[in-house]
């Protein structure tokens, strides 16, 4: 058994005191694929307690759409999806990176204009084979960055520098397996950064972006003998059949999990938690370095997810890209000078929120500008944000009253998704066990794909619905053919309800106005497997840190779409249109907004 994996620690003769006397530090922590809704939350001790008690939570955070290049590109440039989608769908998982690494939206490099030491660790989006150790690397916005090539290898030893001085290098890493543990990695790599920024007296932005507990979910080595035996939760939606008939096809139709399907489950569900205790040991140390160094006082810490996670809900294996609140509904802490301990924030806010925010903190002139976020500043620490006037009186340029400002927030998200390919339960890489002391192998399994052993995958696409409800051959996880969405999550005095439009492959292939070679309209189609949901949550109630909430309104079970009147279903429809119409920023026009 491994000791805990030290955190290096590096020249100890710094600088101390605040990093910028005008100008506050921020860390942002963004995990991959961690849930709230199943509990992910519960093995963060350190960040519950550093970030949650001494900060603030936020009980009603969503992503705007579920599964990583899109919510990440919405996390680093405050806009839709259909914002940041390319005119063909092509780009990473549809979306145009350019949005990131732009001057006019993208977080890091307005932080950078601003003054900031930016610095990237970790996972910053998909592919960084291509992104940062390609030919040409993506650069703008970063002062430094220390990233792997394959984010998706918790053991991976390639990584890319890039240095203050723009120039950047390749290192492999080598040595002992242990030590190569992507988290470990980008907890040492940050602390020397944030440590080199104290020494410069720079304001930094620290972004660490773990690859946990995303599939392959591979343990700390330290970690190996946690959590072992435990399962996944078994919700009301976990492995049900009920109201299965009213969801969209390829859920409609997966067969019921099996003995080897919820073994494998539960495997990954240990897995995941012990990556996640890796992350939470990971944000101490990074924290205590902060304090040692004299700055902690100046720096605003915020912790998020890319999107939530599903393990056996609906049938569904191991993944997200649904509408559903265990999919879209993320955690958020938030600490820093003048956020006040135990502050919960009650709004409705998304990741399009996140850059308007920081660039609130940074004092960005026209911050907004570009983005379809706004500032969480005002319900966090009012007093520091550049949108409150103290009073009605002192009211100037721009500037509300946190009143005013409050009534003007919206009650609603808007969450989409176009899929990015059928593929099923088998897809995600499930860590078994390794490395360990004298054997640096490691032993990954996979969940079966259908629960008949004789069925051939090459044969599951075409089998989507053929055999009726809940009669499947194969556990869908996403499909092209009936999982391309968009859904109005509303949350106000008198709705707290989710409401959603899917459509078909055809809708997706057929040419749209607005560019020449734009492609996917959010209409159905004839011949195409539609299908529109609604779901209500039922009272709006605080439940951090009580997750998983096991009441079968929280999870998605009763479709009540059918039970509307006319009037009722169009003003839903009226309502979501408008809100991707009124929102668009690009030529491609997917609802037919100029109509009607």
């Amino acid at each position: 058994m491994f000791t805990m994996l030290s955190y290096v620690l590096f020249v100890a003769t710094l600088l101390c005191g605040s990093s910028a006397a005008t100008k506050s530090n921020i860390v942002f922590l963004l995990t991959d694929d961690q849930d709230i809704e199943l509990g992910g939350l519960t093995p963060m001790n350190h960040t519950r307690h550093l970030l949650g008690d001494m900060g603030a939570f936020g009980e009603a955070f969503y992503v705007h759409t579920p599964i990583c290049c899109p919510s990440r590109t919405e996390y680093f440039s405050g806009r839709y999806y259909h914002n940041v989608l390319t005119p063909n769908l092509s780009g990473c998982m549809h979306v145009d990176l350019d949005n990131i690494f732009n001057n006019s939206v993208g977080l890091f490099p307005k932080m950078y204009n601003a003054g900031y030491r930016t610095g990237g660790f970790g996972k910053i989006i998909n592919g960084q084979k291509r992104v940062f150790c390609g030919k040409t690397p993506s650069l703008n916005g970063f002062s430094w960055l220390s990233v792997p090539c394959d984010e998706g290898d918790y053991f991976t030893t390639q990584y890319f520098n890039k240095y203050d001085n723009g120039s950047y290098a390749f290192e492999t890493l080598e040595g002992d397996v242990a030590s190569f543990y992507q988290t470990s990695q980008i907890g040492n790599r940050s602390i020397k950064f944030i440590q080199d920024s104290v020494k410069m007296q720079k304001p930094f932005l620290a972004y660490l972006g773990p690859h946990a507990p995303h599939y392959s979910a591979d343990s700390p080595p330290w970690a190996q003998d946690l959590f072992v035996g435990m399962k996944a939760p078994r919700t009301p939606a976990y492995n049900t059949d009920r109201g299965q008939a009213n969801k969209t096809l390829h859920v409609a139709q997966n067969p019921e999990l099996d003995a080897e399907a919820m073994a494998k489950i539960d495997q990954h569900f240990e897995d995941r938690w012990r990556a996640i205790v890796g992350v939470d040991e990971m944000l101490r140390l990074v924290y205590n370095e902060i304090e040692s160094l004299g700055v902690l006082d100046n720096t605003y810490f915020f912790m998020s997810s890319d999107h939530g996670y599903k393990l056996g809900e609906w049938r569904i294996g191991c993944s997200k890209q649904h509408p559903y609140e265990s999919d879209v509904h993320v955690p958020f802490f938030a600490r820093g000078p003048g956020i006040k301990p135990g502050t919960m924030m009650t709004q409705i806010a998304g990741n399009i929120d996140i850059t308007p925010t920081l660039l609130d903190i940074a004092g960005v002139p026209d911050f907004a500008q570009g983005h379809d976020g706004g500032s969480l500043m005002p319900f966090l620490a009012p007093e520091k944000s550049n949108l409150i006037a103290s009073t009605k009186d002192s009211k100037s340029d721009g500037k509300v009253t946190l009143e005013e400002y409050t009534a003007n927030w919206r009650t609603q998200n808007l969450i989409e998704y176009i899929s990015v390919g059928t593929y099923y339960n088998d897809h995600a890489k499930l860590w078994m066990a390794g490395p360990t002391p004298g054997n640096s192998s490691i032993v990954y399994g996979a969940g079966p794909f259908s629960p008949d052993a004789n069925f051939q995958e090459a044969k599951c696409a075409g089998s989507e619905g053929e055999n009726g409800v809940g009669n499947g051959k194969c556990y869908f996880v996403d499909s092209q053919k009936s999982n391309n969405w968009i859904a109005l999550r509303i949350r106000n005095s008198s709705h707290n309800v989710v409401f959603v439009e899917s459509y078909g492959a055809n809708a997706m292939s057929k040419p749209i106005f607005g560019r020449n070679g734009a492609k996917g309209k959010f209409k159905c189609l004839p011949g195409d497997a539609c299908q529109r949901e609604l779901y209500d949550y039922g009272p709006i109630t605080s439940d951090y840190p009580n997750f998983p909430v096991m009441t079968d309104a929280r999870w998605n079970i009763n479709n009540i779409y059918g039970t509307l009147s006319a009037d009722e279903k169009a003003a839903y429809h009226t309502a979501l249109k408008n809100a991707y119409c009124h929102s668009r920023r690009l030529p491609e026009d997917r609802m037919n907004c100029m109509q009607d």
